[in-house]
């Protein structure tokens, strides 16, 4: 057993030199480097800042040009020598004056036209649909930042976690060794006829049972740092190590105004206020397509029609001005839908804002049952130890049995995985609580550490 361990040692050594090291930092900078979702948040904030540049365009002129060739074939054309004369009652006197004969059998014409559109006064659609734009932007920064917190949150999870699953394993390998040495006595004791061999095989299943669980913690150590590479973006079978460990004696976070922090930062809100914003603003749009309207055109073109007109230009100044007059109550329609929306719009802002006071509170609730489980944790520890060494030394007088310390350092056991489990919590329960109000790239860095 003492070869196995040692070799078993020298491997874990030599594994170790190749793992690859990861502090929360870390963890969290390469998450947010890697995660698709947060690449698609910021295309999309790629996407509204493209449109709102393109809203933008809407206030300068739009220049086009255009350009036509046309050819009629075996068109056979003749048109007179001249116009006939009348006389004073308006009859003809059979002569000709003014033109010339000209015959065509071909026709060829030319035409090119430059010509600038100005918007003048459009109901004031282009000005909201700019205020649309630049809330589109709004918006989709916060989407943004909203999975960025998401993603933070899911890196702290998963690597704390690990760090707290890490340490109850060797909390594991410490109570398989317990077991192996007490197995060692009781076989002693029976080759030395102080004990019968039914208390050595007690102990013998019991370190079967502890090795088989052993592995399967193995295992699940194996799952959990593949779960946190697949978050940082690495391979699933990088060896990593987390070079983190949890405080054993954190502080109580302070948690004062936590629901006004929430309703001043939260990404969701912000969200929906935008969506607000630009509801109301569809709705003026609505109503702006039913207001004058006035653009003016300046255009340059060139005319041609070969044997007929001679090449020339032409600059043309012109306004259009447009009224609706009667379009059968379709505005009030309109005007309707768009107030339902705006309605619909503000109901979803009310929900979601006492969705998250409550979610806030839930989490208050967490940071402080997650604290208070830390201390009863370590009470529980304290009075394991102090129970398994009374035990054992009750033992060894003769005055307990080796259930009775079999009992006890099961006892040791789930009390050091529980402290382990309630440190990773509280870490956990942190990030979300900052995440809940809003402030977690703020705020956690500066109280992670407490």
């Amino acid at each position: 057993m003492k070869h196995y361990i040692i070799t078993l040692g020298l491997l874990i050594g030599m594994g170790a030199s190749a793992q690859q090291q990861l502090s929360l930092s870390d963890s969290r900078q390469m998450a947010l480097e890697y995660n698709k979702t947060l690449k698609s948040a910021h295309l999309k904030y790629n996407e509204a800042e493209a449109q709102r540049k393109e809203a933008r365009t809407a206030y300068l002129p739009n220049i086009d040009g255009s350009a036509t060739a046309m050819y009629l074939p075996d068109m056979d054309m003749t048109l007179p020598a001249g116009l006939p004369v009348v006389d004073a009652s308006g009859n003809p006197t059979g002569d000709l004056v003014g033109l010339p004969a000209l015959s065509m059998n071909d026709m060829k014409y030319y035409n090119g036209q430059v010509a600038m559109q100005v918007p003048i006064y459009m109901g004031g659609q282009i000005r909201y649909t700019n205020q649309m734009a630049d809330k589109g932007v709004e918006i989709a920064q916060q989407q943004y930042q909203l999975e960025t917190d998401q993603v933070v949150y899911n890196t702290d999870n998963a690597y704390w976690n690990l760090v707290a699953f890490r340490e109850q394993l060797k909390v594991a390998n410490k109570y398989y060794e317990m077991l192996d040495s007490l197995e060692q006595q009781m076989k002693d004791m029976y080759e030395l006829g102080l004990t019968p061999r039914s208390e050595q095989l007690i102990v013998t299943v019991q370190k079967n049972e502890a090795q088989l669980q052993l592995m399967k913690a193995e295992n699940a150590l194996k799952i959990m740092k593949m779960n946190l590479c697949q978050i940082v973006g690495l391979d699933l079978n990088t060896n990593v190590d987390v070079s983190d460990s949890l405080n054993t004696d954190p502080q109580l976070i302070l948690m004062a105004n936590s629901v006004d922090l929430a309703l001043t930062n939260r990404s969701e809100l912000k969200m929906l206020d935008g969506q607000v914003a630009i509801t109301e603003l569809q709705k003026k749009t609505a109503m702006g397509a039913y207001r004058p309207q006035l653009g003016g055109q300046v255009s340059y073109g060139y005319t041609e029609v070969p044997d007929l007109v001679d090449g020339q230009t032409m600059t043309q100044l012109s306004a259009q001005l447009t009224i609706p007059l009667v379009h059968w109550r379709e505005k009030k329609h309109k005007k309707d839908a768009a107030r339902y929306r705006v309605q619909q719009a503000q109901l979803q802002l009310d929900d979601t804002r006492e969705l998250i006071q409550l979610e806030v509170q839930q989490y208050i609730i967490q940071v402080n049952e997650s604290f208070e489980a830390i201390q009863i944790a370590k009470k529980s520890k304290d009075e394991a130890i102090e129970s398994l060494e009374e035990v054992t030394a009750s033992f060894e007088a003769g005055l307990n049995t080796t259930t009775d310390v079999l009992n006890a350092q099961a006892s040791w056991l789930s009390a050091q995985a529980g402290l382990l489990n309630a440190l990773a919590t509280y870490e956990v329960a942190k990030t979300a609580y900052y995440k809940g109000i809003g402030q977690l790239n703020v705020d956690l860095a500066n109280n992670n550490n407490q």
